[in-house]
């Protein structure tokens, strides 16, 4: 039997050996060619090969956290055991992490009564904690057994679980049977070279191949998703005509909120939906003078908000929470001029973290400015631009936004999925007359990581920030994305 200098060093290693991982062997062996030689001598009744599932787990993003800062439950009983008890105060202290701490509470003795906590077995609660973790500092070393992965496996964001299929090898009857004189090693081509062929005789051993048999993937490196995604979706907005407006991530609540015409007591403007920054920024006094008068007075036609307006509430930094504050800007600087313009830029919002939200994402937003923009121009863009992202059967409902109206959202079928895409509208006089803009406005604005989600068929919104390699070597490329 013919036999090559691979197969022959696999099968002296595997002599009297039971079944061996390839991961084993890929230490000691060069992995291709030790991939290549399981499969000739598989081929040949010289070895056998047998896959099982096996499960692997890491500790998980929430895990990490938790070990820093501490679980939910721990300072839940730090606190009860200095004295706190009264759900309302221990609210206070803890925020978010009073009902996550309350649940893993309520499952170790403990109840809330009267408004009060209540926990009749310290210990066992304490048990409870000393267990998790432990089981969080043995998913961190790569040690975490089946039973520690129970306790964590329930709560989301501990640990991580993977499942991928483990081969290993064992020498048949025949394999054991090859004689040492037959695993001789001899001189061998393993590539064909010019100088091979001008050489080459009768008497040199080229070693067999055949290209039939498995080799590695080759996994190259790739542009994350939404990167690809966002140079896709500007793609598109450059072929229709627009050109491309930056920002800046902090901004005031001036540019952000009251050129917008959004009033200072609208729920947008709360701490819970906006992160605020520390300082304040400088207004343009002329401006603040305008946007005062019509947040309080109204224009022709308007009686405003009907409110004492605040330059210290207007002065306030921000996350920006969309791009339109890029536009606004952009055309009240350019009152007399028609334009098309776009931005695809990151926005934030006080979002609570869960599979549909994230507080941090992209939002694509489309401004048209000019003689004869009307509603219908709008809705006749919106369709447009969302068929040449591959969304078919665009239709519209009326809604609401602060700043424009009309207003409607967008709503559209997605590879096979009716969704909601975006809200657009034209902006309101209030937001235009100050400036002396003298066309009407129509803008639209869409949140990218949704659409995002369909492609990838994901059900977690996180999964794509998460730093997952395997997630990025395995994702097929998104060229073409957009077709049927």
């Amino acid at each position: 039997m013919e036999l090559t200098n691979g197969e022959k060093k696999l099968i002296k290693y595997l002599k009297g050996k039971g079944y061996v991982g390839t991961e084993e062997l890929f230490r000691i062996f060069d992995k291709n060619e030790v991939t290549s030689s399981i499969s000739w001598l598989r081929e040949k009744k010289i070895i056998n090969v047998m896959e099982k599932p096996v499960t692997y787990f890491s500790i998980g993003p929430e895990g990490e956290k938790v070990l820093s800062s501490g679980l939910p439950e721990e300072k839940l009983l730090q606190l009860y055991l200095s004295g706190q008890s009264n759900t309302q105060e221990l609210e206070k202290s803890m925020g978010d992490d009073l009902r996550y701490g309350l649940a893993q509470v309520f499952k170790n003795g403990g109840k809330v009564i009267n408004g009060n906590l209540v926990v009749d077995d310290i210990e066992k609660l304490k048990g409870h904690i000393a267990r998790t973790r432990n089981a969080l500092e043995s998913a961190r070393n790569g040690k975490l057994s089946d039973q520690e992965a129970q306790i964590l496996k329930p709560r989301k964001g501990f640990v991580n679980e993977k499942v991928r299929m483990e081969r290993t090898v064992k020498l048949t009857a025949v394999g054991e049977q090859i004689g040492p004189e037959s695993l001789e090693e001899s001189d061998e081509i393993s590539q064909i070279t010019p100088e091979i062929i001008e050489k080459f005789s009768e008497q040199m051993t080229l070693r067999p191949y055949d290209p039939t048999l498995y080799a590695p993937r080759y996994l190259p490196g790739k542009i994350h998703p939404l990167s690809e995604f966002i140079e896709e979706v500007r793609e598109v907005m450059l072929e229709m005509g627009f050109k491309e407006l930056k920002g800046q991530i902090v901004e005031t609540a001036f540019w952000n909120m009251d050129m917008l015409f959004i009033p200072q007591n609208h729920p947008a403007r709360d701490m819970q939906d906006t992160f605020y920054l520390k300082g304040k920024g400088e207004l343009d006094a002329s401006k603040v003078r305008k946007v005062k008068r019509v947040h309080e007075r109204g224009i022709a036609g308007s009686r405003g908000w009907q409110y004492k307006w605040s330059k210290d509430e207007a002065s306030k930094l921000l996350l920006r929470t969309h791009t339109t504050v890029n536009t606004i800007r952009y055309i009240t600087e350019h009152p007399t001029e028609e334009c098309k313009i776009f931005s695809v830029e990151k926005i934030f919002r006080r979002e609570n973290l869960d599979a549909q939200h994230l507080a941090e994402f992209s939002q694509v937003e489309g401004v048209i400015s000019g003689k004869g923009v009307t509603f219908g121009v709008l809705i006749d863009t919106l369709e447009t631009f969302y068929h040449r992202l591959g969304v078919k059967d665009v239709w519209v409902k009326p809604s609401y936004f602060p700043y424009t109206e009309p207003s409607l959202e967008v709503h559209g079928t997605f590879k096979g999925r009716d969704m909601e895409l975006g809200g657009a509208g034209m902006f309101r006089p209030e937001v235009l007359k100050p400036w002396g803009i003298k066309y009407n406005v129509a803008a639209w604005g869409l949140g990218l990581e949704r659409l995002l989600m369909t492609v990838l068929k994901l059900d977690d919104i996180r999964d794509i920030y998460r730093n997952d390699l395997s997630f990025l070597k395995e994702r097929r490329m998104l060229k073409n994305l957009f077709e049927p």
